[in-house]
């Protein structure tokens, strides 16, 4: 699965600028490489959201939860955060 681009609602704004992340960081994940895995917090198996953990132009790690579009290649940002010592792990695997 490629994501190609990431747009934020309001709300998804809203909790990325709480925890110190700007869309346009979040947004350059998606141009850098990055990675997609199941959410492990949703059980559900035909869940449209993702995780998706990547790096910014300036090198900072983040992990964003990401849900489909009808469009395959857009996503949307839903909440994110400073990825984690094992999410880095994931990417940098």
């Amino acid at each position: 699965m490629r994501v190609y681009r990431l747009l934020a609602t309001k709300a998804a704004v809203d909790k990325l600028g709480g925890r110190g992340i700007s869309t346009k960081e979040a947004e350059q994940l998606s141009r850098n490489r990055h990675v997609t895995v199941r959410n492990p917090r949703d059980a559900r198996q035909d869940s449209e959201r993702r995780i998706l953990i990547g790096r910014t132009d300036g090198g900072r790690y983040l992990t964003l939860v990401i849900e489909r579009t009808d469009d395959p290649s857009v996503w949307l940002i839903v909440t994110g955060w400073p990825a984690t010592t094992n999410e880095r792990t994931i990417l940098d695997g």
